[in-house]
């Protein structure tokens, strides 16, 4: 837990703290992401049946602020939404870098509130809850269109 915990201060910064001092943030972005996304990968929970409060809301556009300061170039990018089809006329959409990293870093705040108010069990269970069926893909976005930028 403490190397998830590690990660999630780290990457949350950039959410919370509109001047992130460090000289190549996209690469440390990059590492981050696959660190986050390794710990997902290997995670074991176990439920928590304690009832606890819910964690507080945090304000989205507040994130994306500060992560539009520390990464003025993130920027839209186009994708196609179902790459096991292979046919002409491929359906396409359109997805937002500065929106990835506000969700991955939103739900990494709730998890690390639960870490700190509620129990391990219960963070970690958050935890894989939220990649599972949220910011997993999003992370997965993000990493693609942060390699393609560096080609």
């Amino acid at each position: 837990m403490s190397k998830l915990r590690k990660l999630i201060d780290e990457i949350t910064e950039f959410g919370i703290n509109p001047k992130v001092e460090l000289t190549d943030k996209t690469d440390v972005l990059k590492k981050l992401l696959v660190g986050i996304y390794s710990e997902f990968l290997n995670v074991k929970f176990e439920f928590d049946e304690t009832d606890y409060d819910e964690e507080p809301n945090f304000n989205y556009n507040e994130i994306k602020e500060n992560i539009k300061s520390n990464f003025p170039d993130l920027d839209w990018y186009s994708m196609v939404l179902d790459s096991n089809k292979m046919e002409p006329n491929i359906e396409i959409g359109i997805g937002d870098e500065l929106d990835d990293l506000t969700d991955i870093i939103k739900d990494l705040l709730e998890v690390k509130w639960r870490m700190e108010n509620t129990s391990e069990k219960d963070a970690i269970w958050h935890f894989e809850l939220l990649m599972r069926t949220h910011s997993e893909q999003h992370l997965v976005d993000l990493l693609k269109r942060l390699k393609e930028r560096d080609e």
